[in-house]
């Protein structure tokens, strides 16, 4: 039977369906009208359209599968309130509701590291931290976090979901919402566009593959608990060891000028008064200033998943982009 994926056209999406068609595997993707399925016309891969904010096509789409992975998600800016609420919370009601109504055997909610909040200086967390709502900054987080309670009242109503952190992703592919990590630093380096290291670049992050955050997808829809929260990332690494490792891979010397914080706050509050838009999203100073130090060991132990050394995943990226001839530069 198909699995029903939302989110499909996402960073994370696309390497998912790529793999699993390449696995002979069928699979049935909601898509909006304007979704960019570029790429994604693969055998075994049916689109239908809908909206994770229309339960009826929902459930229409998700009719005759027996797996679920649930994706989509508002994760861009300059979007109202009410659409964060809409997409994030109650799409993910709607996903949820449709799979407890035809008993799915199995259900992955794909999350994100931030709703765990940033982590202090010289300290590890996993998915046994408390987590202080006082310190979340963003819709996105807010909305994501309002969406994984959802989905565990759901468990005692008897779905079988499993609750996945991606960390902060990489690898050869692309969303329309936002830019890449690899776009941001592998791809302008490429192309000699200017570089340089937001922040002080000290501060730790926990990164994702998509290529490993997919495998961790398909390992916790087999082997998951119910209920169960897995964090998808690694290694940990500060943005100047991030730099040095793009350096490496292209034969380039990584930036050495540094951007304070503190200038690119000033900077997007003076283009928020000017255009009323917000210039950068909300989290990126969130991402460049403070520590996402997390670890992964609970997926590790018990559903065998493995991460990519991050100069391998990088020169594979390199590669893959090179090969399509396709080198989007921001």
């Amino acid at each position: 039977m198909p699995i029903f994926i939302t989110g499909g056209t996402s960073s994370i999406g696309r390497v998912l369906i790529k793999r699993l068609a390449h696995e002979g595997q069928a699979v049935r993707v909601l898509v909006r009208p304007a979704s960019d399925r570029r790429g994604l016309g693969l055998p075994g891969v049916e689109f239908v359209s809908g909206d994770v904010t229309d339960p009826t096509s929902v459930k229409r789409g998700m009719q005759g599968c027996d797996r679920v992975i649930h994706m989509a998600a508002i994760v861009g800016y300059n979007v109202p309130a009410e659409t964060w609420w809409k997409v994030n919370r109650d799409g993910t009601r709607a996903v949820l509701l449709a799979a407890l109504d035809q008993q799915v055997k199995s259900m992955v909610q794909v999350s994100t590291v931030s709703v765990l909040g940033a982590t202090a200086p010289g300290q590890q967390a996993d998915e046994r931290r408390s987590i202080d709502l006082s310190s979340y900054t963003t819709l996105y987080q807010k909305t994501k976090r309002a969406a994984d309670e959802m989905a565990r009242s759901y468990v005692a109503l008897g779905l079988p979901v499993k609750i996945v952190y991606p960390c902060f992703g990489y690898g050869c592919s692309w969303a329309s919402s936002h830019p890449s990590m690899a776009e941001m630093t592998l791809l302008r380096l490429a192309s000699g566009k200017p570089v340089v290291v937001m922040g002080s670049g000290k501060n730790i992050l926990t990164l994702s593959y998509y290529k490993d955050t997919v495998q961790g997808i398909l390992l916790a829809l087999e082997k998951g608990a119910d209920g169960r929260d897995y964090i998808l990332g690694g290694p940990n690494l500060t943005f100047n060891e991030i730099w040095q490792g793009v350096g490496t891979v292209l034969h380039k010397s990584p930036p050495r000028l540094h951007v304070p914080v503190s200038l690119l706050a000033l900077a997007g509050r003076a283009a928020n008064a000017l255009t009323g838009k917000q210039f950068l999203p909300p989290d990126f100073l969130d991402m460049v200033a403070l520590n996402w130090n997390y670890n992964s060991l609970r997926a590790q132990n018990e559903l065998g998943w493995k991460m990519t050394p991050f100069r391998s995943a990088l020169a594979e990226t390199w590669s893959e982009y090179q090969s399509i001839q396709k080198i989007p530069v921001v």
